[in-house]
């Protein structure tokens, strides 16, 4: 094993001899044994090592957690750095879901670490299994080459995963040889997440019936797929350099006959990138918005137009295709955009649609409740019979749920029209969905699937405001 993390050392640079790096440690397996291995190979390369430690919040034991990481960083003499945070709290505030929060103030605090000790290096503990639940993931949600390379060696030339190249099983094989102490996260085995189903059901399933040498195949084609997509990305910034857009700008002209002299693969990768440097933090873009805008270029109609999420605007001009975005403090709202709605989390927390101009909140309560009590906006779900995360977004051609109080499934369509609902209305109207089917036509039915029962152990309280 060590002869595998020294030559992915090696091979991507991930270490220069003197450097000072942060070791994430959680007390979990893979962080002990990120820490023991640098540690032996300190003297090799000259490193100076600090441990970090984030307190979430989130769990009862993450006290003991941090005392288990402080007292390991102690006995290795090394500097020890932690903070705690209520990310619980701070998801509350942002409306963000949980593991987005999480990994935004893991990655604040791990970045005001290297800064505070001058350290150029965040050393993460991220294994080959990790990568094959990614890769997996990413494959389940439809994503291109940039989703299905994974996650990175090195990225941004400061966070490195020495680990990607270990599987699971040598890591239980070291610390049990070395003797080394860990603590358990009991999040890890609640399948309520994707990641944990993929990990625990999913890639069983496929080592045993289809592929025994699953994380292999997965992280070679990812590895593939890293090489691919460095080569298109530094073909994209070259072809957009020759049609004259700067990807900084927040308005492109784009001349049509010298875009389609572009294979379409190209093409994509070129909108592809347009899009995503227009939308905030890069989200909200997706295969369907791409594919319309690249429509405008083999459109017949010189005034054609669509609207994206995100304000932004793709419109045919003659000759040309202009896409631009909405500057901050213009008026509207964009109706024709709330088609393209889409927010995805984990409860509790708040949900901001700017799109609509709306919120929706998720709060788990205490029972008993009075069914009677659910009305047009706010609604009680049994918490249990839900697979996270949750999906907000407006429906789409073919959308069925079992309404409560029927037996079968019925197309959405047609309970907005049993409902009256104007069809210039039906667009405004959320969607909310878990990984199996729709829970809830926002302000009009919910699923028989989630109804409160005598049974119901948790409860979801919904309301659209």
């Amino acid at each position: 094993m060590i002869r595998k993390i020294n030559h992915a050392i090696e091979e991507y640079h991930l270490l220069d001899p003197g450097e000072k790096v942060v070791v994430a440690v959680s007390g979990g397996p893979d962080s002990v044994v990120l820490l023991k291995v640098l540690e032996m190979l300190s003297s090799e390369y000259g490193l100076t090592l600090i441990v970090a430690h984030l307190n979430h919040g989130l769990r009862e034991n993450a006290p003991a957690e941090e005392r288990f990481v402080r007292r390991l960083a102690q006995d290795m003499g090394l500097v020890f750095e932690s903070k705690s945070v209520d990310a619980g709290s701070l998801r509350r505030r942002t409306g963000k879901g949980i593991e987005d929060t999480s990994r935004e103030v893991r990655y604040n605090f791990l970045n005001d670490v290297a800064r505070k000790h001058g350290a150029r290096k965040i050393a993460l503990g991220h294994h080959s299994n990790d990568q094959t639940e990614t890769v997996l993931m990413n494959f389940l949600r439809g994503s291109g080459p940039t989703g299905l390379k994974g996650m990175l060696p090195a990225r941004d030339s400061t966070y490195i995963r020495p680990l990607l190249g270990v599987t699971r099983i040598e890591i239980i094989s070291f610390l049990e040889r070395h003797g080394l102490q860990f603590v358990t996260d009991a999040s890890n085995a609640d399948q309520r997440y994707l990641r944990n189903r993929i990990r625990h059901t999913l890639m069983p399933l496929l080592t045993a019936r289809y592929n025994p040498k699953l994380d292999e195949s997965i992280n070679s084609m990812a590895e593939i797929m890293r090489m691919e997509d460095d080569y298109m990305g530094v073909a994209t910034a070259n072809a957009l350099s020759s049609l004259g857009v700067a990807p900084a700008d927040s308005k492109f002209k784009i001349l049509i006959c010298d875009f389609l002299e572009y294979h379409e693969a190209m093409q994509r990768r070129i909108m592809k990138h347009l899009l995503e440097g227009l939308s905030p933090n890069g989200k909200g873009i997706g295969f369907k918005h791409i594919k319309a805008a690249l429509g405008l270029f083999r459109s017949d109609h010189p005034g054609v137009r669509v609207n994206l999420p995100c304000k932004i605007e793709a419109r045919r001009e003659y000759d040309t295709v202009v896409i631009s975005r909405e500057k901050a403090g213009e008026e509207g709202i964009s109706i024709k955009g709330c088609d393209d709605l889409y927010y995805e989390f984990t409860p509790p927390g708040t949900v901001k649609m700017a799109e609509l101009g709306k919120k929706m909140t998720f709060e788990l309560v205490d029972g008993p409740i009075d069914v009677k009590t659910n009305d047009r906006d706010v609604v009680f779900m049994d918490y249990g019979r839900i697979s996270p995360p949750l999906v907000i977004r407006a429906v789409r051609p073919g959308d069925r749920m079992q309404p409560l109080g029927m037996k079968g499934m019925k197309k959405i369509k047609c309970v907005m029209i049993d409902g009256k609902i104007p069809l210039v209305h039906r667009r405004k109207i959320p969607l909310v969905l878990d990984q199996e089917a729709v829970l809830w036509i926002a302000g009009l039915r919910l699923s028989e699937r989630v109804k409160i029962t005598e049974k119901t152990r948790q409860i979801l309280k919904v309301e659209f405001v």
